[in-house]
């Protein structure tokens, strides 16, 4: 009997004709036993593809996760459901894309060669062709992107070769696969993990011939990249003599990911053999010592681009030696970390001390030199004391066709996007969707990768038409960045509100006023000083304010801002309360309950301290231990911290977006402060899973007003210990507490931005002056 094969197809918003493509090309399959799985990735194609499906005589099943969902969290989906439907130990799995075409002898021949090989994954070259499907572009992907056919498991954490729709795998691989590890937004994708762990099994084979013809058109998610000019492909020498740290810092991006990797890998393979279901020594793990040593690595770097040099693979070899330069730089920060200014910082502060106790003042200097530790008669060059923030550190460079909104951001690097910037993005993505054109520009760090980039920031449309009106700049290095005199800007900073009326009132632009998203009081970030009287003048310029909540607007009413007024607009967070509303609570069982800290030390608002001293308290006052409370903190990984009773605070750090909602359903009490008017997300979120949540009030901030699950308490420790000690005596929420109605915080964000968007759509107009 034929050997079942699982295809994993993950659709997103497919091409109709493209798709029944592929799926015919499944159904003439020589090999004749398959199961189809379709994972609907933009929650609204499920119909479609079953009757195609149907019509072409496939049963699919269809798995709708009911959210949009990327490529590599689609088929990570699809894979685990796989799973539980093909239950068969023998069982294979596919991966297939939504346009492509395979070829009648895909599945037999890459039977066949999982069984002549022994290996756990097998992949394939593929042919290139147009978006017609019938002129082929190239014979090989693998020659046009120049792919090391053998890179090894080192290899392939320099470039992988791997791609997921030409593969075939064994079922022990994909049970060790899942869950894929975590990441904010997609950085690797699904077929770089899959092959990592096959190759440290030392299964990976490679079938040379095409058995998939890759359609190559607009909407691709990756595409094929032409590497045939190779390391002196033209234009390339020239960037390579510009290189500066904005090089040094995609280098630096890359080798990062390649070392989370190789210790995501690492990890998962250990804890198998534990587990018992990988035996022990089966696992090759040397290769990858160079990421995952704590110290060192850059030899082993360096020979290998040397040798990827040699051997003609030069794209490759460049890569590894970016990998050595970024591991030398990693070394010589530690070292000067462990050696340098604090050495001799903590050896003056010593002798201080010991000076102190007697004679009781430092010994004199020599007449002609001062000590090497007195920098009095150092120079320091005066822009090293200004805050550049302020400042925009490129041109705008006129003539662009048509004007645009400018949306000023810190950052477009997605690890680097978190709640304000995540909010940013979305109001300018909203304007786009409006038919605006948008042009995000970073002020304050490099863009590591602008494809990646991107891709992360252009993932959150859902319109191809939106799409094309949105552009990415870095304006951190200099240069140019294009503009129109009509231009108008939205400032999401305090120092981007300068930087955004600067450009105004340097270069002409016709509009004299600017949009400000205002999400906090910023000047409260800071001591009374230059920052804070910065961020205090922010507030006197020219702007149209936009409120993070109309909680923050009162607080800025009531402060005395004359442009804090009612019909200021403001809008409630984007929290999909039905994400967190909507899942079913588990009956708690052999456990303790579980107490929730919004835990970030390094966020003064959130305050921490004050945190740990009302846990300490609430835990002595009720006489607590292990075996009655279990507490762990969520923000931002901290050292554990030994709570009276035994108790031990155990810090999770930053749970992965996808795993936060159902971590929260087994969660029974929370604590969240935010020393600030700006109503912080947690507790509504924790509110909304069934949990008894503690916050702090300020001015006119009460979240309690929202749901009988948020007890609001005046910021101080024998006020928020007598509510969390009131919340511990309380029951379960009932269900019909969790539903939240946000709009008590201001206007849906959609109605917010339609309010918006006139107001700042770009009129044009003959430069002034």
């Amino acid at each position: 009997m034929a050997r079942q094969v699982a295809i994993v197809m993950a659709v997103h918003r497919p091409n109709p004709a493209h798709l029944r493509a592929q799926l015919q090309s499944l159904a003439e399959q020589t090999h004749p036993s398959i199961r189809l799985i379709c994972v609907i990735a933009d929650g609204g194609s499920g119909r479609s593809v079953s009757e195609l499906a149907q019509d072409v005589g496939l049963s699919a099943t269809v798995v709708e996760p009911g959210e949009s969902l990327d490529a590599v969290r689609a088929f990570e989906a699809g894979l685990a459901e796989a799973l539980d439907l093909v239950p068969d130990e023998n069982a294979l799995f596919a991966l297939c894309d939504q346009d492509d075409v395979w070829h009648p002898d895909r599945l037999a021949r890459g039977i066949a060669a999982l069984d002549e090989s022994g290996a756990d994954l097998v992949h394939s070259d593929a042919r290139l062709v147009a978006e017609d499907g019938a002129t082929v572009l190239h014979r090989s992907m693998l020659d046009y992107e120049r792919r090391h056919r053998r890179p090894g498991l080192r290899g392939l954490l320099y470039r992988n070769n791997v791609t997921g729709m030409t593969t075939l795998m064994r079922r022990r691989l994909v049970d060790l696969a899942l869950p894929f590890p975590p990441q904010s937004g997609v950085h690797f994708y699904h077929d770089l993990w899959l092959a990592l762990l096959a190759s440290a099994l030392g299964g990976v084979h490679l079938i040379r011939s095409p058995l998939v013809d890759y359609r190559q058109h607009g909407e691709n998610a990756i595409g094929a990249v032409d590497r045939q000019a190779g390391w002196l492909r033209p234009g390339l020498l020239a960037r390579v003599r510009q290189a500066d740290g904005m090089w040094l810092r995609r280098e630096a991006a890359s080798y990062g990911l390649a070392r989370y990797l190789a210790h995501s890998l690492y990890a998962r393979l250990a804890d198998a053999v534990e587990d018992g279901r990988l035996p022990r020594g089966q696992a090759q793990l040397a290769p990858l010592r160079p990421f995952l040593a704590r110290f060192g690595g850059l030899f082993a770097l360096s020979w290998d681009g040397l040798r990827l040099l040699a051997t003609g693979h030069a794209g490759l070899a460049r890569i590894a030696l970016g990998f050595s330069v970024v591991s030398l730089g990693r070394n010589t920060w530690i070292l000067k970390q462990a050696l340098g200014p604090g050495l001799e910082e903590a050896r003056g502060a010593m002798d201080a001390r010991l000076y102190s106790l007697s004679p009781g003042v430092p010994p004199p200097a020599p007449r002609h030199h001062a000590p090497a530790s007195d920098t009095r008669k150092r120079r320091v060059a005066a822009a090293s004391l200004v805050d550049t923030r302020k400042t925009p550190s490129w041109r705008p460079k006129f003539g662009d066709h048509a004007p645009a909104v400018t949306v000023l951001v810190p950052t477009l690097n997605p690890t680097e996007v978190f709640a304000g910037i995540s909010t940013a993005i979305d109001m300018g993505l909203g304007l786009a969707e409006r038919g605006l054109r948008v042009r995000f520009v970073a002020t304050d760090l490099p863009v590591s990768s602008m494809v990646t980039s991107r891709r992360f920031v252009l993932g959150r449309l859902s319109s191809a038409e939106a799409q094309a009106r949105v552009t990415l700049h870095c304006g951190v290095k200099g240069g140019t960045v294009p503009a129109h005199h009509a231009d108008r800007f939205l400032a999401t900073a305090w120092w981007s509100a300068h930087v955004a009326d600067r450009l105004i009132r340097d270069h002409g632009y016709v509009q004299d006023r600017f949009a400000y998203l205002i999400q906090d009081f910023e000047p409260a970030f800071y001591p009374w000083g230059p920052e804070y009287a910065d961020a205090m003048s922010s507030y006197e310029l020219d702007f149209i304010p936009v409120f993070n909540t109309s909680q923050l607007r009162d607080h800025f009413a009531q402060e005395g801002f004359a442009f804090a007024t009612p019909d200021a607009i403001s809008f409630h967070p984007a929290i999909d309360i039905g994400r967190y509303a909507g899942g079913t609570r588990p009956e708690r069982k052999n456990r303790p309950p579980r107490l929730a800290l919004y835990g970030r030390p390094e966020v003064p608002r959130n305050m921490y301290a004050t945190a740990i001293e009302v846990l300490s308290q609430f835990v002595e006052s009720e006489g607590l231990g292990p075996e009655d409370i279990e507490i762990v903190s969520v923000g931002l990984r901290h050292d554990p911290v030994t709570l009276p009773g035994g108790v031990v605070l155990r810090s999770l750090g930053k749970l992965p977006w996808e795993d936060y909602p159902a971590y929260l359903l087994e969660v029974e009490l929370g604590l969240s402060l935010m020393y600030s008017p700006h109503p912080s997300h947690p507790p509504i979120e924790m509110a909304a899973s069934g949990v008894r949540v503690v916050t702090n009030r300020f001015g006119p901030k009460d979240l309690s007003l929202l749901s009988p699950a948020i007890l609001s308490a005046p910021p101080t420790v024998p006020g928020l210990v007598q509510a969390l000690r009131r919340a511990w005596g309380m029951g379960p929420v009932p269900d019909g507490d969790r539903w939240i109605e946000l709009g008590r915080l201001g206007l849906p964000p959609e109605a917010a931005l339609d309010r918006l968007a006139p107001l700042v759509a770009p009129q044009p107009a003959h430069a002034k002056g």
